[in-house]
């Protein structure tokens, strides 16, 4: 098991890499950024960059956790198709192949003969990217139950900051914009159960360097199974401003709920659900709401695993009623309004809304937190 994580950190870090290459390297960057209309999109294939971007860390994950477990690879999940028409009218699935020159050769198809971006972009898919691990907390991994795990992956979560570019600022350690709010999230989870088992969030552009105009990224992880929970994220008690606790809400939120938390809470807006999220595992803020359905499983798996793990969580917002109104609260009654990750929504005729959060989600890092939100409401 202790492996499998080490494998995982190992795949988040390629995956920061490609995030920062694909906007350092000028002729990747340019396709990022490209604005097309739909008569040219059309013209050339039916995604954009940013959604082959997505496709490509996603389909890495999997093929380099195939390698290692065979099994695992059909049960890694996330929010793109690795379908792609180009502009020959041929579908193609994306897919990282055995060598480099193969997935160059297929990714050149699906780029409409770009072969140049389709080298790059095969160069950092394949090349070795590894991170130094922390030997001492991997030795203390519990032994998962490997052979009913499962994976959401959001390869690159607030991509339209990611489009944009912009260095955000911090204020009580929390970026409401900017590049710092992109997140590479992998979770893991109970296919029985639906219930977390762990999590990885990895930062990509988390420090920006002035004196060579370059990026460096983070990258934050727990696993929670039976007794044993263990993560690497420093110690640190949630953030007041104003003597009131922070809670993160997104800025297109109910204006009157916003008002109703402001009784008990310093209210502040961030972008990227990914990144809100955990702000709240790194004790920048109390917790996070949202109350409608905009977030899905690919959002809040990964951080879900990491609050966890320091014995935090998320809940279904709509279900927040149904706790006990204490400081205190059992362990059983939480996983009763625990989001789960194994079942779609019922009747739903979209794809995409089948993995939605459709209840909303309250996220927290202490449960105590739970009962002054459910005041305000």
């Amino acid at each position: 098991m202790a492996e499998l994580i080490k494998i995982l950190l190992d795949f988040s870090e390629r995956a920061g890499e490609i995030a920062r290459s694909i906007r350092q390297e000028p002729k990747l960057f340019a396709l990022l950024v490209e604005e097309k209309g739909e008569a040219e999109k059309n013209q050339r294939f039916d995604h954009d960059f940013k959604t082959l971007a997505d496709v490509l860390i996603q389909e890495a994950l999997r093929h380099h956790l195939i390698h290692v477990i065979p099994n695992l690879g059909d049960h890694v999940h996330g929010e793109e198709s690795a379908e792609f028409t180009n502009t020959l009218g041929e579908k193609i699935i994306v897919q990282i192949c055995d060598t480099q020159q193969e997935t160059a050769t297929l990714l050149a198809k699906v780029l409409d003969g770009n072969q140049e971006a389709a080298d790059i972009l095969a160069d950092v898919v394949h090349s070795d990217i590894n991170r130094s691990s922390e030997p001492e907390l991997l030795k203390q991994i519990p032994n998962l139950p490997i052979e009913n795990l499962g994976i959401w992956i959001d390869p690159i979560d607030s991509t339209g900051e990611y489009v944009k570019g912009e260095i955000g600022t911090s204020c009580n350690g929390i970026y409401t914009h900017g590049l710092q709010c992109v997140t590479v999230l992998i979770g893991l989870y109970d296919r029985l159960s639906g219930l977390p088992l762990g999590g990885i969030i990895n930062q990509p552009f988390a420090v920006f360097n002035e004196e060579n105009q370059s990026w460096q990224g983070e990258v934050y992880w727990g696993v929670s199974y039976g007794s044993v929970s263990i993560h690497n994220v420093p110690l640190k008690t949630s953030s007041h401003r104003d003597g009131r606790p922070i809670l993160l809400v997104s800025s297109s939120e109910d204006v009157k709920l916003q008002e109703k938390f402001k009784n008990k809470f310093s209210v502040v807006h961030a972008t990227g659900a990914g990144y809100k999220l955990l702000a709240v595992a790194l004790g920048h803020a109390s917790a996070c709401v949202s109350s409608k359905g905009s977030t899905f499983r690919w959002d809040t798996a990964a951080p879900h695993g990491l609050l966890v793990a320091q014995g935090g969580g998320i809940i279904i917002y709509q279900k927040i009623g149904q706790l006990p109104r204490e400081k205190k609260i059992a362990v059983d009654c939480l996983n009763e309004v625990q989001i789960r990750y194994h079942k779609p929504n019922d009747n739903t005729t979209r794809h995409s809304l089948m993995w939605c959060n459709e209840g909303g989600f309250v996220a927290y890092h202490d449960p105590s937190v739970l009962s002054s939100i459910s005041d305000c409401l």
